[in-house]
């Protein structure tokens, strides 16, 4: 079948400076450049390699082998795993991965499930993973705010040499902004190793060789995609609120617009229903984000993408041709084509019906539900109940620290000790740096000669806040 040529994608990215901490120790990833590639793109397929990021990898993991010969070992609370491993075989990851259903499906109540050792996971994620494939929220922040204990579990996992992939439904941010958040909460990441669904569903139209513009009901990120994949972006009705029966009637639908891309849009209006609806009448393919219903933030669930889509479905009367996010069988399949080993890999989670699911679809390794989000145990017993079969985690922990056997008030405890050394660099005096202060004081430490980690060698005072050998 002929093919047509498509223009050069640069999906490349620059190598940003880290942020580093005094207590960490950083192992040196090469810079990825600059990936180009044109090709031809008319099945799912060839579109896989949209993100490769293999070379990067294996020069990386050997850079982390080469620490390995100080056969460095990890402390996590009370347990003693060392770093020094053995390769696993194939056979020996699916035996491990049928032990690991067995005990699932064993299990009578979510309790059953729930990791109590000190160390949690962290034996299986030494030996029997590769790859940690997480969700962001409820995993790693809520909203604007990084969960306690984060950023020393990325840097524990990065030490280990193992690949990381920060996978996440929300569509609201391009890849690269979410790179620049993950920088402003102290965690240096490459665009490369995350997937969000708005990537995703800019990546599948343009495996669809989409001829005309999309039309986005969402979040810059959707559209700043779709610019990366040169698909123009039809404006709409800009930001029109109302729609009455006489705009109905007058509404002029860009002849051009070949597809509607709906993600969470916290502007959405009736207008952008109504156009949205009447494009998708007329033939324009409809693309969902992800189906999730919302996020545990604050107060409540937040309405994510899913409310929005279930408008639009009903709207028009026409269901979404694909859901490009978690748990979709395009993005599991972008993810393979970037060298992942499913069965090598654990997939981390707060939502059963996306994460764990994305998880169960993908023949992972083992999924791992955390109580930092949306579902909780009453949701894992009432799929344990379900007749027709429910998603199961195979672990259950408190929080992504709780599984790497890492105390998260102590991990806090290091971030607040930071905090007050840089407020005396920078000379504050503000009402938060009396909130450090109080802390400090309730947690025994009365002076701030206590809290100096300026020295590498001063492992005494890291001990005390749970730091690592």
């Amino acid at each position: 079948r002929s093919q047509k040529a498509l223009p050069k994608i640069d999906l490349g990215c620059r190598r940003r400076r880290p942020r580093r901490r005094h207590f960490e120790r950083r192992v040196g990833r090469p810079s990825l450049g600059r990936l180009d590639f044109s090709s031809h793109l008319p099945t799912m397929a060839t579109a896989f390699s949209i993100t490769r990021t293999a070379a990067a990898v294996t020069s990386a993991n050997r850079r982390v082998a080469s620490t390995r010969e100080r056969r460095m070992a990890v402390k996590p609370r009370a347990a003693m795993i060392t770093n020094d491993r053995r390769p696993v075989r194939p056979r020996f990851a699916q035996a491990a991965r049928s032990a690991t259903s067995v005990v699932a499906s064993a299990a009578k109540s979510a309790d059953d499930l729930v990791v109590d050792d000190e160390a949690g996971l962290l034996e299986l994620v030494a030996n029997d993973v590769d790859c940690i494939v997480m969700d962001c929220d409820g995993v790693l922040w809520q909203g604007d705010k990084l969960l306690p204990g984060v950023r020393e579990s990325i840097q524990l996992l990065r030490e280990m040499g193992k690949r990381l992939v920060f996978v996440t439904n929300n569509s609201n941010k391009s890849r690269r902004q979410y790179v620049h958040k993950f920088e402003t909460l102290g965690i240096t990441v490459e665009k490369e190793e995350v997937f969000s669904a708005a990537f995703a569903a800019a990546a599948y139209l343009k495996t669809q060789q989409l001829e005309g513009k999309a039309m986005v009901i969402g979040g810059q990120g959707i559209v700043d995609e779709l610019n990366e994949m040169y698909i123009e972006v039809d404006p709409g009705v800009f930001n029109a609120v109302q729609c009455t029966e006489t705009d109905w009637e007058e509404l002029d639908i860009d002849p051009d617009c070949a597809a509607v891309i709906v993600g969470q849009d916290t502007s959405f209006t009736y207008a952008k229903l109504a156009y949205a609806s009447l494009a998708i009448q007329r033939g324009a393919k409809f693309v969902a984000t992800n189906p999730d219903a919302g996020d545990a933030i604050g107060p409540g669930l937040m309405p994510g993408a899913g409310a929005i889509v279930a408008a639009v479905e009903k709207a028009c009367g026409v269901a979404p041709e694909i859901y490009a996010g978690k748990p979709s069988a395009f993005l599991l399949e972008l993810l393979k084509g970037n060298h992942v080993d499913m069965t090598r890999t654990l997939v981390v989670g707060d939502r059963l019906d996306t994460d764990i699911a994305f998880g169960r679809a993908g023949g992972a390794g083992a999924t791992v539900l955390t109580l930092t989000g949306v579902c909780g145990l009453e949701d894992v017993d009432a799929a344990m109940e379900d007749s027709e079969g429910g998603v199961i985690p195979d672990h259950i922990v408190q929080s992504l620290p709780h599984m790497l056997g890492l105390n998260p008030e102590d991990a806090a405890a290091i971030e607040f000790v930071e905090d007050e050394q840089e407020d005396d660099r920078q000379g504050d005096n503000t009402p938060e740096r009396d909130d450090v202060d109080d802390y400090l004081d309730d947690e025994g430490f009365e002076d701030d000669d206590d809290m100096a980690f300026d020295s590498i060698d001063d492992q005494e005072a890291r001990d005390a806040f749970g730091g690592r050998v």
